[in-house]
């Protein structure tokens, strides 16, 4: 019920687009009337044509291609220490990119401040041959503990990594609702906030598997349309990825279930809080994540409501996750439980 919003079925406009989709023939590879139609969304969305974008299958294939594409393999690529690319994905973006270096920042906090990539600056010098050498920062929004980077901070990151030549991407699994949670535009959030690249995620907020590697101004380059096709990512029946995008961009679903899905969060936090119950983190968009005794969560458990823990926040923290999918009642039967 709250294990994740990947639990979540797809949406019901997203499969009948699909199967719009699925009428005649046309164009592979992209060369095909949906691919186009998607693209001319996405730069409405984003406000700028200065972009290349890519339809891919997963996140961690566009968090890789990204990544590949912006850093050597004899360089490195800077995370939170509890980043998805860190301590999620295998070792898939080594194998994307051929052996950059994935190291850890030294946050401590929920979010990476500007101060740490300096400091990791400093350890790391460019002319040390025999050292780490940092090419690219990669940040998650919204954050594994589910926090929201802002327009300003995203900025003063972004300044910090352009002053020292290294390229910003963001893993967008849950882009949506940062969107949807700051109100700020999807633009103010990426390219005008210095981001260079955005792996922007439809799948958790409704779509069956379509995720969209973009790259803005600069970091444009002829290679990622390569590195796709080598890593198995360039889909010969593209516009079954790209009717996904067509399905969630138009008339604004992918924003309209992305704040479905944060109110359903609030009203679950809120619901914790009424009940005792202490948050871990705030709440900035479709995850609560919650401290709770073993009783709690013995009773939660028994009356069928699956969520995850998660020690990174404590041995007693748990993390909810609402979707698109998750409905009122399903908030309150948690109340009644927590109730009891």
């Amino acid at each position: 019920m709250f294990g994740s919003d990947n639990q979540a079925s797809a949406h019901p406009r997203v499969l009948e687009a699909m199967l719009a989709a699925n009428s005649g023939r046309c164009g592979s590879y992209g060369d095909d009337p949906w691919t186009v139609r998607a693209l001319d969304l996405l730069y409405q969305v984003f406000e700028t044509r200065d972009l290349d974008a890519y339809f891919v299958g997963t996140g961690g294939a566009a968090n890789g291609l990204a990544l590949s594409a912006l850093c050597p393999p004899w360089a490195a690529i800077m995370a939170h220490p509890h980043a998805h690319v860190l301590e999620d994905e295998g070792n898939g973006p080594e194998f994307f990119t051929s052996g950059s270096r994935l190291a850890a920042l030294g946050s401590t906090g929920l979010l990476v401040q500007p101060e740490e990539i300096e400091a990791a600056a400093a350890r790391h010098s460019p002319d040390f041959v025999h050292g780490l050498q940092p090419r690219a920062v990669t940040l998650t929004n919204l954050s594994e503990s589910g926090q929201a980077y802002s327009p300003d901070h995203l900025r003063a990151i972004s300044a910090v990594c352009a002053k020292q030549g290294w390229v910003l991407h963001v893993d967008g699994a849950r882009f949506a609702n940062v969107v949807a949670g700051t109100g700020a535009s999807a633009s103010d959030l990426s390219w005008r906030a210095g981001v260079d690249a955005l792996s922007f995620g439809l799948t958790k907020n409704g779509a069956v598997a379509a995720e969209i590697l973009i790259l803005f101004g600069k970091a444009r380059t002829e290679a990622a349309a390569y590195l796709r096709k080598r890593a198995g990512q360039l889909f010969s029946k593209h516009r079954y990825l790209a009717a996904q995008a067509v399905a969630m961009l138009e008339d604004g679903l992918w924003l309209n279930l992305a704040g479905h899905a944060n109110q359903m969060a609030r009203d679950l936090g809120a619901g914790f809080e009424r009940a005792g119950a202490s948050l871990a983190a705030p709440v900035h968009g479709n995850e609560v994540f919650v401290r709770l005794d073993a009783s709690k969560v013995a009773e939660l458990q028994s009356a069928g409501i699956s969520f995850y823990p998660w020690t990174t926040l404590g041995p007693d923290t748990y993390r909810f996750v609402a979707s698109w999918q998750t409905s009122a009642e399903d908030v309150e039967l948690v109340a009644k439980v927590l109730a009891d």
